[in-house]
């Protein structure tokens, strides 16, 4: 082989090697030429599965046992009467869309969730994580990693924004204003706050920053969250340019209703989940002192609740483990099992997912990553169902849905235009 032959091979291999390296870091860091190829890698594969062009992670092969109709009663008699709210996204119209169903089924409003409308040169069709709709037909949304929250009137206007912040994975409502988790930017950002705010306006009324008025206040504190002493957090932090330590994502308010049947808590603590250190933990909102501190048996879990019964349930995604279930424990005991064991009922959400006691005593269970929602009795009988169809074999995201009684709104909504 002449030295010419080696000189020109030996440069090729370089070449070779160095775009091979470029092309490792560009993946390791995220960078343009990875996202690209991503982005092309997933345009692809939703092409070949449904014929359209989706983002990632919204659509699903639909369950063998799942309905081929968009909504189904299999039992009109042991259905509980009142609304489903579905936060769904529409492969369609590549957009999201909160859709409040009755009874039948029939679409009584749906709002499209616009983010362009609340963020300059925004998408349109940003992932919506959060919902909640207020007496009035109106619906607060936010994003999974975008900026801000918003309030949207019945045909989808901008009543008020705020995109000061990142507001991430639920709404739930407290004895006076709603609760969300607050950040200074995400995915996995260690700058997180639990905040209060007025749903009519948007306003700020309480926060709790996680850091200071938490895990730094004790000793005990900060072990229950599983932080080593002089722990150095970054409040600063970029896109996953380090652990993402908690990732919380929900918070609830022990309700005066509610707060005889947790004499151990008081009206006013917060029960807040870190899906990443598998725990749930009931926070004194006033002192920031940690009540009470459980991990598992759940793995994975989102949307913890307190019951009328002094018992906590939770959502166990089970990222690894290829079926959900809802589990039961109660704090004062310790004592914890699989709600619906033995009753057959399967689904499985990897990520996301909520469940809800209904006034009936059914279950409603969203399987987000299936893109369905079931109502189920105690013996895990499916007696109705919703599944957001995009062809005959495939389902599209449904990140939340919620039972509302009928009298929980003020009227009817409607669009006027």
């Amino acid at each position: 082989m002449s030295a010419k032959t080696v000189s020109i091979l030996s440069g090729l291999f370089l070449s070779l090697l160095a775009a091979f390296c470029v092309g490792m870091w560009s993946t390791h860091k995220d960078w343009w030429p990875w996202q690209k190829t991503d982005e092309f890698r997933s345009a692809v594969r939703s092409f070949r599965a449904t014929g359209r062009i989706l983002p990632p992670y919204t659509f699903f092969r639909r369950r063998p046992d799942a309905a081929n109709e968009r909504h189904v009663v299999h039992d009109e008699a042991a259905i509980a009467s009142g609304y489903w709210l579905i936060n769904r996204f529409d492969a369609d119209r590549v957009r999201y869309f909160v859709d409040l169903l009755d009874p039948s089924g029939e679409v009584v409003l749906s709002v499209p969730i616009d983010y362009s409308l609340v963020f300059d040169s925004g998408n349109p069709g940003e992932f919506v994580h959060a919902v909640a709709m207020l007496p009035d037909g109106s619906v607060i949304a936010s994003w999974d990693t975008a900026m801000g929250m918003a309030r949207f009137d019945p045909c989808g206007r901008v009543i008020w924004s705020r995109i000061d912040q990142v507001y991430h994975h639920s709404f739930t409502a407290g004895h006076e204003g709603y609760w969300t988790w607050q950040a200074s930017r995400w995915d996995g950002g260690q700058d997180q706050k639990m905040v209060r705010f007025n749903p009519e306006t948007g306003d700020i009324l309480e926060s709790i920053d996680l850091i200071d008025d938490v895990i730094g206040i004790s000793a005990s504190n900060s072990l229950a969250l599983r932080m080593p002493e002089n722990f150095s957090f970054d409040r600063d932090m970029g896109e996953n340019e380090k652990a993402d330590l908690f990732h919380p994502n929900d918070i609830e308010e022990l309700l005066p209703t509610m707060a005889a049947a947790f004499p151990q808590f008081a009206p006013g603590d917060l029960l807040v989940s870190m899906r990443n250190i598998d725990m749930l933990a009931v926070i004194d909102r006033r002192t920031g002192e940690v009540k009470w501190v459980a991990y598992g048996p759940w793995n994975d879990q989102h949307d913890p609740d307190f019951n009328i019964d002094g018992t906590i349930t939770v959502f166990s995604n089970n990222m690894d483990r290829f079926r959900s279930n809802i589990i039961r424990l109660d704090p004062r005991t310790g004592r914890t099992e699989d709600a619906l064991l033995g009753t057959g009922l399967d689904f499985f959400s990897f990520i996301m997912g909520a469940h809800q006691i209904l006034p009936n005593g059914n279950w409603m269970i969203t399987s987000s990553m299936q893109g369905r929602v079931m109502e189920v009795t105690p013996e895990g009988r499916i007696v109705r169902e919703y599944n957001n169809l995009i062809d005959e074999t495939h389902n599209a995201l449904v990140p939340f849905a919620e039972f509302l009684p009928f009298d929980y709104l003020t009227s009817v909504p409607t669009c006027a235009k």
